[in-house]
């Protein structure tokens, strides 16, 4: 793993889930969140898709999160992953 991996790594073990959010929300969040800090520190080959496709299922619910669903959505394009 690269220095600037580990940064990032160290960067989303600290994030906190916005209070203000749908519950069902924040803990699709927080739990995708868990799993990439866990990928990263077993240096495990990919995340289980789950945790991605909970983590859209639940953003569908909220359009007013819309682009946060597109970002994701092109990260995921962009990297071949869908």
């Amino acid at each position: 793993m690269s220095p600037e991996d580990k940064e990032n790594l160290k960067r989303i073990k600290t994030l906190k889930v916005k209070e203000d959010l749908p519950e069902d929300l924040r803990i699709a969040i927080k739990t995708f969140l868990e799993q990439a800090y866990i990928i990263g520190e077993y240096d495990l080959p990919h995340m289980p898709p789950e945790y991605m496709e909970n983590l859209l299922n639940v953003l569908a619910k909220y359009p007013e999160h819309s682009l946060f669903t597109l970002t994701i959505l092109e990260i995921l394009k962009k990297d071949r992953l869908i």
